[in-house]
Order: C-alpha cells, then structure tokens, then sequence
C-alpha cells in the first residue's frame, strides 16, 4: 500500500462528513502532512465531492422521517465494510441472473477497499439529500418561496420516504460511474440515479436499465440518455424482480440485453 492509499479510499466520504471522529482526524493529520501541491490535489476533491452533493441536492425541500436517515447511513456503512448488498456481473458475457446476483463481490482486500469507498461516496449522496430533507426530482412553480413537484418528482419522493425505504449502490464496470437505488416493496417502486459518468459512451448509444427476476427474460425498467440525466428514473411495478441491472444500448433501448451488463443492484 503506498502512503496515501488510505487517504484515497477516505477523501470522498471525508468531502461529505460520513466518516467516524477518529477517521475525519486521520484524514486531516495525513492532508496536513502532505506538500503543498499534493494537498491542492485533495483539497480539489473534497471541492468537487461537495460540488456534487449540492447539485444532488437543488430541488425541492421537504422534511424527510427523521428515521430514514439514520437507517440509510446504517446501509451505507455496511456497504463500506462488506456487509452491504451490492453485486456484480459474472464472468466476461455480463448475462443476469437472478439466482447469483446477491452473492457477495469475489475481490482482494485492496480492491475491495477502494470499491467500498467509491460505493459508499455515491450512496452517501442520497443520505445528505435526505438528511437535508430534499426531495429528489424537479418541478416548476411560479412562486419560488412555494415549490411544487412533479408527479413524478412526488412518486420519487413517496419511494424515498417509504417505511420500507432501502438503498443499494453498485460502482459501474469500466469507471462508467455508479448507479445508487432507493427500493420501497410496499410501494412497489424505486428511483435509481446514476451518477460520475466520466468514461461516456457514444451519443447514439443510451444506458438501459431492467428488471431481473420480474420474469423469464430481463424487462425494461427505462432509458437514460448517454450524458446521464439530473434526476433520478422511477421504476415501477417491480413485482418480483430482485435486481435492477444496466446496459449500455442503442438509442431508443433494446427488446433484451445486448451488452455486458455494467451494474446489478439487488432489490
């Protein structure tokens, strides 16, 4: 591990203040350490990391339960650690399949480490939006002092505030960023939001995402244009389905998967 391995792993979750007393304290003792030019670096990251999250967050407040946050941090550490329910794709093809989707990630403790802290940084966007009582997805108002929501803004929001409410976050294949699900069975919806896209794909090209599991054959859940989309999809009539994965498709999406799958988020 070389001397700012750990920093690394730590910046982004530092940038958004999810991280223990101890951890925050060795973050600051190690930036401080650093040259001058090597600190401008990380101090560039935090910006950014926060940059991030007040995007994220500029749309409609709302008072969010005061309990959703707290169970969504509990999920987020949980992910940090190992403990979390994120999965990937098996082998070079990417086919879905439901039955192997929950197992664990098979990787090295290095890898591992720096995955969590990728994943736990895009989970922790949707903590600080709901922390900040942010309903995520946008609407017009002619009163700026009176916002109101869209209705899918409103059913974004019923998802997010759900007594059942869960979060799940996956690090796309190929850096292609990462995709962060909210799920409600009682609702029988989620809202899913990719994000950090800095490997684009083609402009002719759209991010797919679909339902395993609902049946035989992976559905389609919706498309997301090539540059992502500042707000979340709502994904309806989950029914079944126990994973939500992403391909990259033509544009105007595709009757089944015809690439590797990027992403597979368990529901």
């Amino acid at each position: 591990m070389s001397d700012t391995d750990w920093l690394d792993d730590h910046i982004e979750l530092y940038a958004v203040a999810v991280l223990p007393p101890t951890e925050h304290d060795r973050v600051e003792r190690e930036l401080a350490d650093l040259s001058e030019v090597e600190r401008r670096i990380y101090h560039t990251r935090v910006a950014e990391t926060r940059a991030a999250m007040v995007e994220f967050a500029s749309s409609y407040a709302i008072d969010a339960p005061g309990d959703l946050r707290a169970r969504v941090l509990d999920h987020v550490f949980a992910v940090s650690d190992g403990r979390g329910d994120a999965v990937s794709s098996d082998g070079p093809s990417g086919d879905v399949t439901a039955d192997s989707a929950p197992a664990p990630i098979p990787i090295d403790r290095a890898r591992s480490r720096r995955r969590a802290a990728v994943i736990a940084a895009a989970a922790a966007a949707i903590v600080v939006a709901l922390g900040a009582g942010v309903v995520i997805g946008r609407g017009t108002a002619s009163d700026p002092a009176a916002p109101t929501v869209t209705a899918a803004g409103q059913q974004a929001l019923d998802v997010l505030t759900a007594p059942d409410a869960q979060l799940a976050a996956q690090q796309l294949d190929d850096d292609r960023g990462t995709m962060s699900v909210v799920t409600s069975r009682e609702r029988n919806q989620a809202v899913a939001l990719l994000r950090d896209l800095n490997n684009p794909i083609a402009s002719d090209r759209e991010f797919q995402l679909w339902l395993v599991g609902k049946e035989d054959q992976p559905v389609s859940a919706g498309l997301i244009p090539s540059t992502g989309a500042d707000d979340p999809t709502l994904v309806e009539n989950l029914d079944s389905a126990t994973v939500l994965a992403v391909t990259v498709e033509p544009e105007g999406g595709s009757p089944q998967p015809t690439t590797p799958i990027l992403a597979q988020v368990q529901l």
